[in-house]
């Protein structure tokens, strides 16, 4: 049944992997399981939806993440606007899991335009948190 879920992950990444000249990359870091650095693709399919994906290298004992959802507008907290984003996450290493992933992120976070603050939990296996910072390049 896991392996089916990572298939799955993958087939998405690489099916919406091919629109990823209109992508707008982003470098991003935290704690995900472990502590974690990679790389995102976002391109905006409207004014208050995104599609986001990326891969991820992680410290834990799982040290691959492949991830893939969107991003949905919420509404301006003072100056940072704020959206929800939620998708399908996948962990590759010793212990394959896939499961999905529900995330609050903050742009344009400390009045920076490219920085971007995210916090959620990806619910695989038991949950973990994530925490990230990103910066769009």
């Amino acid at each position: 049944m896991v392996r089916n879920v990572l298939v799955a992950v993958a087939l998405m990444v690489l099916l919406f992997g091919s629109e990823c000249l209109a992508f707008q990359p982003a470098v991003i870091g935290g704690v995900r399981g472990g502590v974690a650095l990679g790389l995102m693709l976002e391109s905006g399919l409207s004014n208050s939806t995104a599609l986001r994906l990326g891969f991820e290298a992680n410290t834990s004992n799982t040290p691959g993440i492949v991830f893939v959802g969107g991003k949905w507008f919420l509404g301006n907290v003072g100056r940072v606007p704020m959206s929800l984003s939620g998708g399908l996450v996948g962990y590759f290493g010793n212990r394959a899991a896939a499961g999905p992933y529900i995330s609050l992120i903050f742009d344009r976070f400390l009045d920076v335009a490219p920085l971007f603050l995210e916090f959620g939990i990806d619910v695989v296996d038991s949950g973990n948190l994530q925490l990230q910072l990103g910066y769009k390049i």
